[in-house]
Parts: C-alpha cells; structure tokens; sequence
C-alpha cells in the first residue's frame, strides 16, 4: 500500500486460534503456521520486559502522507498509515506474531473456532470487557455489519476489496450478544483474515457512513490508544492512551504521526524530531544514520517487495500484450536489485513470483517463463514494426515514448534510473516523472495515470486471498488493485479454486499455477524484496524493524 501496499495484519503475543471438532485437519493448529508459512529472519525491536522501561513518553513516526480517508476497508483508505493506525485503535480478529503466525488477538476476541467445513462455520466470542470509545460494547452486530458493507451486495459501499467476505451467507448471533456466527455459502480457507481490522457498526451502517465519515479522522474506536488530534495542516496524526482500555497499560503516552518527506527524515532524527525512520533502498540514509549518536539500524525480513505495473487499460499503449511481454523482457529485476537493495542487505535476489513472497514455503521462482532477454525483446519489437529511429522506435509516426511515474524519492529515482536505461538499450523511451508522494495513490496509481509505475506492495500471511484484488477484472472505473487494469484470462477460475482449497499444499500449487500465467502475459513485474532495515532510537524498545510481526505501539516504550 503505502505506497508500500496495504501493511500487514496486526500483531502481539503469540496465541493460536482455535479448530471445530468437526474442522480441516489442514488448518493451523496451536503453534503451529498457517498453510505455506515459514520461519524467516525474525524482528529486530530491542525486546525489552516492562520493568526495564520508562512510564510515558512519546513515539513520534514519520509516515508518508495522511490518508484522504481513514476509514481502512474503504478504496482510498487502505494504506500503510491507516493500518499502523488500525494496530493501535481498531479491533483485529487475529493479529501477526514475530514468527509470522497469526493469532487470535485475545484483548477482543476469547475464542475464534472453525466449528465445521461442510458448510464451513465460524464461531466468534468477543471479549466480554471489549467497548468502543464512545462506551458501546462490541457486539456480534460489529461483525455483521462489516461483512454486510464488504461482501459487495451493496455496490454503493466504495470497498477495497470482497475476497472472503464474498463467500459468507450470513452472520448470526450466537449465545449473546457476545458471540457471532459466521456461515459461508462456499468454502473460504483463509477465514482468519478476515475482520482485520474490524471498524464498528457506525462506519458501516450506511454507504454514506462508511465512504465519508471518516474523511477528517477516526470517529468511534477501540483500542489501547484513542485520537486525540488530526491535524491536516501541519499532516500530524496524534493518539494518546485511551482511559477505557481494558487491557495492558500502555508504556507510551502518544504515539505520533507526521507526514515527513524521506529526505528529510534524517536530520529530523538527529535532531530528536522522530524516533526512526524506514532507509528501504537508499544509501544515503543508512550512511546519514550511522553517524547518529544514540542511533542503530535494526534489519528483518518483510513480506514486501518493490514492483512495476503496466497500464493494460483501453486505450494505453500497453494494453497490446505483445508489446507489453517485449517490455517486461527488457527489464532486469536482478539488476534492480542489486542496485536498490545490495548495497544495504548483500546477495538479495530478485523476486521471482507474484503470488508467493520468499520465505513462504510454498514459493516458486517461475521467471523463467518470461526472463530478461534484450535480445527477444528486441526481436519481438522488430516483429511488431517498431523501428529504430536513432535511439529510438518508431511505429505509424508515433514515438515509442512511455509515462514511467515514481515517487519522488531517492528509491523511486534509483529505479527509474536503471529502468529507463534498459529500456534505452531495446530503443524505448521511459519519459520518467518522480511525483509527490502525497500525490501518488490518488492522482497517480489509482486512476491508472501512467503507462508503467513503481512501487512497493506488502503481502499478507494469507498471499493468495490477498492478492485477488490485484487480479480483479475492471467493472468501469472499479478495478480494485488492479492498477494496471491487465486482464489475464483463465486466473479468476484458478483463484476461485486455491481459495476454496483447505490442504496447504495443493493450494500451493494452484498459487504458482495463477504466477505462471501472470508471467506469461506481464501482468506486471516483481522486482526486488525490500530491505527491512531502519534507522532507530536506541533507547527506544519493543518497536523496530518488525519483520513478519505486528507494529506493537500498545507494548512500545523507552528504556530508564
């Protein structure tokens, strides 16, 4: 999201979910991970006990941009900044744990059972002391009434995605109002995904609650931090502790957020003005920060990973796939790589599928099935009567001159840097334009303004629910993440089935069978996988680089 995808799901103790009786001998079981999951490298936070920490203080965290929406569920709210909210004021069904594996998160929820899968049925018991800030309990209604905006039967509810919520017939209430009964209509394996984050039922009540309420800031939350302040002018968000908390005392007295251009971050942290900051691809800020007294790099490995998408919409030059398959060819994703990311995390590998992250058991590099190959890709331009004119192709009169649009970054620049030059070596121009971050998702991505884009995306513990959205096929100007608007025949029949599929490894399988046919006709192109590194106060502790794990703002603090 952010853009760096949408984050991950939250996190916190480790804690496994609960399994029916009558439940998939393949689901998850106490200590154990989900389908496909692997252990990898595993947070970098200064794990500290309590007693080691100071009582107050404030974590101030550059973000990227304030979100034009807050609300996370909807389309122009699911960033990376409204989820690091989510972790400290929204309820989670499950949350992420340091080794990746999700758990119920057992301040909302007591118990989270698969009861049966024929039909599948939830069952969810909240938490009897779990309240909302404005003092209602949360209640099953909760739950129905955020897969009633989400599951798409309403298509005035502007949503970021259906996947799961799609497959549920009906939410019920259980034994009390305490308790929610989920029913699908079909199988959905990855059910644990769902309802995180959960927003309550005055966000979701009407279309025009859910997309316009939370335009300006959160409202009605939950958690162990409330807002205390949304500033648009000076772009801060500020939370403090929430007196209605029933849970852990937070160390933190606030948590702030403040939109911070990456290269300013530097001097802000020398200067005490945040606490850490991301150095992702660049360089200069790992340099800027190891000569920071009272500063260290703290490095783990992330479910995100930078990418390019192609414009396959109507009308976009990229909408020919020949063309487009001739341009992927001229890209070499290792030599992004080496570029961006070897200077700071050595022999990083170029990522090579789009469903599956590294690390993840199941992952395949199928990037043999479209290589880097300059010398096909200029066969297959000469095949399509794009000829050289001096540097340059031509087809018809018409220059083949592309829009690449990246963030106005030292990252961005990097990559449009070697993109475009080995895009020149085949004889296309990449006429580059670095953009403002704050700019970028709505006036950029979204909208589909551009002809190829770079960005990075964030993966979930759940890869292939995830990425659906990134396939979807374009209904008018709804095209879910598919930013591209790249149709790949026969995906959604292969995504309808790994979805549905409980055994982890036949699921697997079905994955890398939906990344061959997206390499085979360029929906778009993994690049390389991000660094995980940061630059962090050293006194600051439980907060990092939090690799597969959870933000953890409630457990955050400084040490005495």
């Amino acid at each position: 999201m952010p853009l760096r995808g949408k984050a991950s799901t939250l996190g916190g103790l480790l804690l496994a979910f609960a399994v029916g009786a009558s439940g998939c001998a393949n689901q998850a079981t106490p200590g154990q991970a989900p389908p496909g999951a692997s252990a990898t490298q595993g947070p970098d936070i200064n794990r500290q006990d309590r007693a080691n920490l100071r009582e107050g203080g404030d974590l101030r965290v550059p973000i990227d941009s304030l979100p034009s929406n807050f609300n996370p569920k909807q389309v122009n709210g699911a960033r990376v900044v409204t989820y690091q909210l989510a972790d400290a004021i929204l309820p989670s069904a499950f949350l992420d744990t340091a080794d990746g594996v999700p758990a119920v998160n057992k301040d909302f929820f007591t118990a989270i059972e698969l009861v049966s899968t024929q039909p599948q049925v939830v069952r969810y018991t909240i938490a009897p002391n779990a309240v909302w800030s404005n003092g209602r309990p949360l209640t099953w209604q909760d739950l129905r009434g955020h897969w009633a905006a989400l599951n798409g039967t309403d298509t005035r509810y502007e949503v970021n995605n259906h996947v799961g919520y799609q497959d549920v017939a009906k939410v019920e209430r259980g034994a009390s109002d305490k308790e929610a009964v989920l029913t699908f209509a079909k199988p959905f394996a990855d059910w644990p995904g769902l309802f995180r984050p959960l927003v309550p039922v005055e966000v979701t009540e009407t279309p025009e609650a859910f997309n316009k309420s939370w335009l300006n800031g959160p409202t009605v939350t939950a958690g162990a931090f409330e807002v205390a302040e949304v500033d648009t002018t000076a772009k801060v968000v500020t939370l403090r502790r929430s007196d209605r908390w029933w849970g852990a005392r937070p160390m933190l007295d606030r948590v702030i957020f403040r939109a911070l251009a990456p290269a300013a971050r530097a001097d802000e942290l020398a200067n005490g003005g945040i606490d850490l900051y991301p150095i992702g691809g660049d360089i200069d800020l790992l340099a800027r920060a190891k000569a920071v007294s009272g500063v260290e790099i703290r490095q783990a490995t992330e479910r995100r990973a930078g990418q390019l998408s192609f414009n396959g919409g109507d009308g976009a030059p990229l909408s020919d796939e020949k063309l487009r398959v001739a341009i992927a060819q001229a890209v070499d994703p290792q030599a992004v790589t080496d570029v961006v990311v070897g200077p700071i995390a050595p022999g990083s590998k170029a990522v090579g599928n789009h469903i599956l992250p590294p690390g993840y058991a199941g992952y395949r590099d199928n990037s043999g099935v479209l290589p880097h190959n300059p010398d096909a890709a200029r066969a297959a331009l000469d095949a399509q009567g794009w000829v050289l004119d001096g540097a340059v192709r031509v087809k018809n009169g018409q220059r083949l001159s592309l829009r690449f649009v990246v963030q106005a970054t030292p990252t961005g620049r990097t990559v449009a840097g070697v993109v475009a030059e080995q895009l020149a070596k085949v004889g296309v121009e990449a006429k580059v334009e670095a953009v403002p971050v704050e700019r970028f998702q709505d006036t950029y991505l979204q909208p589909g303004n551009f002809d190829i884009i770079a960005f990075e995306w964030t993966k979930s513990p759940y890869p292939v629910s995830h990425d659906r959205p990134v396939f979807q096929v374009p209904e008018g100007a709804k095209a879910g993440n598919n930013f591209g608007r790249v149709v790949v025949p026969g995906i959604q029949e292969l995504y309808d089935r790994a979805i549905a599929e409980f055994d982890p490894a036949k699921r697997d399988e079905l994955a890398n069978e939906i990344d061959v046919l997206a390499w085979r006709h360029a929906h778009h192109l993994p690049l390389y996988p991000e660094s995980g590194a940061y630059a962090v106060r050293s006194k600051l502790a439980n907060y990092g680089a939090r690799g597969l794990g959870a933000y953890g703002f409630a457990a955050a603090g400084f040490m005495k």
